[in-house]
């Protein structure tokens, strides 16, 4: 896939492949981010999880880039493939985000806002989607309010793995009330950020 650029803010999704595995790892590494991620270990180790999330059919990862250069690393995913659809009533259109703003000094910015409106339009443009989750921990203050300063309602908690989850959703009439001009360009443009096969499980 070709890279997808997402919206007049000029923000550019690159698929994520073997070339970004230093730029990936980096990011992995710093403090901001390892301590959710948790992706520990050698450069090795992140060019192992990058091979993994490119060999998924539910889900797909993203670099983004700005005008300034790559600031985050982005998945996004058709729920009803993953393993959270095991933990509540997944319907068959909920799309599922995860993001991580790699670059410590553009967290909180416009950018990093801007970035997660992208997704939540894009994704709720995709054929059949009707709902937008993600899943962050709980004890994860900063992503929390940054959700729900977007939108976002906690609909439950959960042991996810080796955290307990707070499932946050937006649905369409939420997503196109808080930025309609946006939403009406992801129809516009057509985007397929997840035509993915075999995404059910």
């Amino acid at each position: 896939m070709s890279d997808v650029s997402v919206d007049a803010a000029g923000l550019v999704f690159a698929p994520l492949d073997p070339t970004h595995r230093d730029l990936l790892h980096g990011w992995l590494r710093a403090d901001h981010v390892q301590r959710w991620w948790g992706i520990e270990g050698p450069v090795e180790a992140t060019a192992s999880y990058i091979d993994l999330i490119r060999a998924m059919d539910h889900q797909r990862g993203w670099i983004v880039s700005d005008a300034a250069g790559p600031f985050a690393y982005v998945e996004t995913y058709v729920v009803s493939g993953d393993p959270l659809a095991d933990h509540y009533a997944v319907e068959p259109g909920d799309r599922g985000l995860h993001l991580m703003v790699g670059e410590v000094d553009r967290m909180g910015t416009p950018a990093s806002r801007a970035l997660a409106v992208s997704i939540l339009t894009g994704l709720i443009a995709e054929p059949g989607a009707t709902r937008v989750v993600c899943e962050p921990n709980v004890r994860n203050e900063r992503m929390l309010r940054f959700c729900a300063s977007l939108g976002a309602e906690q609909r439950a908690e959960f042991v996810f793995g080796p955290k307990t989850a707070a499932l946050l959703a937006w649905d369409p009439d939420t997503i196109a009330a808080n930025w309609p001009d946006a939403a009406a360009d992801a129809v516009r443009r057509g985007r397929r950020w997840d035509a993915m096969d075999g995404a059910s499980r």
